[in-house]
């Protein structure tokens, strides 16, 4: 049983062997001619310099005029305040946390010694 295991074993490594040996490689996009009068098809040699130079200043200039929109929004942060009831809700918890945070805030006031 363990020889015909073995010699199976053979058989496929050689059939696998064989198979992958028979095998071609594709070629190099340089060496294939792809039709097109045996040089490879660069895409950035079909584009004129005229169009890629317009291209160019046609996104900077898109940049730049993001870049200044970005910098003269007159947006603030909202928190939804605006809202009605519950922007006037919200409004009224954040102004009681920053009356907690504050030293002199709300709650129990602790007397020194000295005022006994």
């Amino acid at each position: 049983m363990t020889n015909r295991c073995a010699c199976f074993a053979l058989v496929f490594l050689l059939f696998c062997l064989l198979a992958i040996s028979s095998i071609e490689a594709a070629p190099m996009p340089s060496q294939s001619n792809g039709g097109y009068g045996g040089a490879g098809y660069n895409e950035l040699e079909e584009v004129p310099d005229d169009l890629l130079m317009e291209l160019m200043t046609r996104f900077g200039r898109t940049i730049i005029r993001a870049r200044n929109d970005l910098e003269n929004s007159k947006r603030t942060v909202d928190f939804g305040l605006a809202r009605g009831y519950s922007g006037t809700q919200e409004a009224k918890h954040r102004m009681g946390l920053a009356a907690a945070n504050f030293a002199g805030g709300p709650g129990r006031r602790r007397r020194s010694e000295t005022d006994v």
